[in-house]
Formats: C-alpha cells, sequence, structure tokens
C-alpha cells in the first residue's frame, strides 16, 4: 500500500513536471545551462582529476600503503588506524570521492557496515581545494575570520569522530569481557569433536590426492581469468570516472532547474524559502546566500557554514550514486550531515562573539 501510494505521487509529479516543462520552456533552458555551465567550468576540470586518481589508486591498492602506515605508527589501535585512514582520504579529496573510498573498504570487508555508515556522511565533504577556491572568495572574510570559519566547519567533523572511536571502542571492550565471563566449552564434548575430526581427516587424506589435479588444473584458469579481468578492470576505471562525473552534471542541472523554478513563482519566494532552496546545490546555495542582504556578519557566515557542510541534496544523491548497491542508510548519512552542520553554525556564531 504504501509503495503503491508512493507510485503514484511519483506519477503524478512526473506528469505535472512535463507540461511545466512544456509551458515554461525557456526558464527551464535558463537554469539548466546554468547548471551545466557551473558543472563545465567550475566541477569537472577539478574534480575529474581527482575522481581519475581515486580509482587508480583503488586499483592499485594504495589506500592499503595508507592504512599500513597508519597501523604502524598507531600500535595497537588498528581499527582507528582503518577510520582515521579513510576520513583523512575522504576529506582531502572531496565529493564524491570520499564516498568511494568508504565503498572501497566496505566491500573489501576492512568495515562494517554499521562503521561504513557512520564514516560516509564524514569523509563526505567539500575538497580543500573547493573551500579555498570557490568558497572563500564569496565570504570575503579575512584572515582571522577565514580560519574561524574554517574551523567551525571542521571541527564538528573531528569531534563526531572522536565520539564514533570512542562508541567503537566501548562497544569491542564489552565484547571482549563478555568473551571472558562466557564458560568454556565442555571437555566430554571437545573429545567427541576430536574423535570426529580423525574420522574426518582420514577422508581428507584419501580425497586430497585426488583432488590435487583439479586444484592445480583451477589454478590455471583462475591465473588465466585474473589477467584478462586485471585488463578490463583497468579500463572500468576510466567508463566508471566518466561515469561518476556525467553524474553528477546531471544532478547539478536538474537541481538547478529546480531551484530556478521554485525562485521564479512569487507565492513561493521569500528570505525562508531562500535559505531553504540553498540546500540543493552547494556552487548554486552559496553564491545565493552571499548576495542575500538579509543577513550579515554572523548569521551570514553561521548559514553559510550550514550549506557547506551538509553539500546540498545534489551531493546527497552523488554520493548515493556511488556507494549504489552497498544498501547505505541515506536517512542515518543526513542525521549525521545536519548535526555537523548544527554544530558548525553554532560554532560560527560563538566564535564571532568570543573575537568581536
Amino acid at each position: 500500500m504504501k509503495t503503491s501510494f508512493l507510485l503514484k505521487i511519483c506519477q503524478i509529479a512526473c506528469i505535472i513536471s512535463f507540461f511545466f516543462l512544456l509551458t515554461h520552456s525557456s526558464l527551464v533552458l535558463d537554469y539548466a545551462k546554468s547548471g551545466l555551465s557551473s558543472w563545465a567550468f567550475s566541477v569537472l576540470p577539478v574534480l575529474l582529476p581527482f575522481i581519475i586518481l581515486s580509482k587508480l589508486w583503488i586499483y592499485y591498492d594504495v589506500p592499503q600503503l595508507f592504512f599500513h602506515t597508519a597501523r604502524r605508527m598507531l600500535p595497537g589501535h588498528s581499527r582507528a588506524a582503518l577510520c582515521l585512514t579513510v576520513l583523512l582520504l575522504g576529506l582531502s579529496s572531496g565529493f564524491p570521492i570520499g564516498a568511494i573510498f568508504v565503498r572501497h573498504f566496505y566491500e573489501d570487508g576492512f568495515l562494517a557496515k554499521r562503521e561504513a555508515e557512520e564514516l560516509l556522511p564524514l569523509c563526505s565533504f567539500v575538497s580543500p581545494m573547493f573551500l579555498m577556491g570557490y568558497v572563500r572568495p564569496l565570504t570575503g572574510y579575512k584572515t582571522l575570520y577565514w580560519w574561524l570559519f574554517a574551523l567551525s566547519l571542521y571541527l564538528p567533523l573531528f569531534l563526531y569522530f572522536g565520539k564514533f572511536l570512542f562508541a567503537h571502542r566501548k562497544h569491542t571492550a564489552l565484547r571482549s569481557f563478555s568473551a571472558k565471563i562466557r564458560p568454556s566449552f565442555d571437555r566430554k564434548l571437545a573429545s567427541a569433536r576430536n574423535n570426529d575430526e580423525v574420522t574426518a581427516n582420514k577422508q581428507f587424506f584419501i580425497s586430497k590426492t585426488e583432488s590435487g589435479k583439479r586444484k592445480t588444473e583451477a589454478g590455471k584458469m583462475t591465473i588465466k581469468k585474473a589477467k584478462t579481468m586485471q585488463k578490463s578492470t583497468l579500463r572500468d576505471v576510466w567508463l566508471s570516472s566518466l561515469e561518476i562525473i556525467f553524474t553528477i552534471g546531471i544532478y547539478m542541472m536538474l537541481f538547478s532547474i529546480l531551484f530556478g523554478i521554485t525562485l521564479h513563482e512569487p507565492l513561493l519566494r521569500g528570505t525562508v524559502t531562500e535559505v531553504l532552496l540553498s540546500n540543493l546545490e552547494i556552487t548554486t546555495g552559496i553564491a545565493w546566500l552571499s548576495r542575500m542582504s538579509a543577513f550579515s556578519g554572523a548569521v551570514r557566515g553561521a548559514l553559510m557554514a550550514a550549506v557547506v557542510s551538509v553539500g546540498g541534496l545534489c551531493t546527497t544523491a552523488q554520493v548515493y550514486s556511488a556507494t549504489f548497491g552497498c544498501s547505505f542508510s541515506m536517512g542515518r548519512y543526513l542525521r549525521i550531515k545536519s548535526i555537523c552542520a548544527l554544530m558548525s553554525a553554532v560554532l560560527v556564531l560563538l566564535l564571532w562573539q568570543i573575537v568581536c
């Protein structure tokens, strides 16, 4: 019933959108061009090389090198070293490359699903290049205020990351404690199992000689298949990178159209609506907030910090596409993003009060 109801809503929305496109073709064309131009001139030249590089890193197991280095630097804390590696790789790369790294470590069995879901919103963040090259000029902040703004963005991420590590460590300690107090196996049951193992070992050695030749032939076939897969996988690096970057372009175009259509309606246009719409697509949203005269000072900085921290629904769709097939919870993703965005906004207000 619920699925049928949602299906009807989607059908009605598609029909309304079709007739709206027919009657407002010039408006749709203008905002489609705006979204695609932002993608072509701002996102494509900056993001595509990093996407290709991240795919090559995964292909040649470079992330594992960082993990092993972090594990040597943090002896006895391999789990923290792994999570820290994923976090730093994501923060240094930006949307949606952080999600690609999370998916890689999850599919390779390094991360549990719950761990991957907790790290996904933290790793899916704007890159330092985008922050310095695009966001900073729009804020207009000088050196001190800019670094306070940047601190307000990154501090909530590391605070939540610390809380995540503490909760994971506490959970691990409880599991180890329960394992210690668990009663040992019954000796009679163990001896019975040993007898069964002796019988099984006899059968194993009998069948081992017969299966030896089969394993040798299967090993040769596996090597041949691995070589073939290696060639096709390297080709998939380019194809998957192009798929990701073009998907980003499509999302930017669609959200730009939605942004323009909503603002075009006089009944929907207002200060609150404009702030909410700024969370649709980050490049359009930050540029729009920077031109709004209704806000200034700390309030304007808090709103911009919240929008940058969330990244917009467009980047959420990009992250969903990059992790498609992993069945990660987007509800948990948005919840953690909202918490970090709220903390960033509050930090801006507090730091501005301290400095001023």
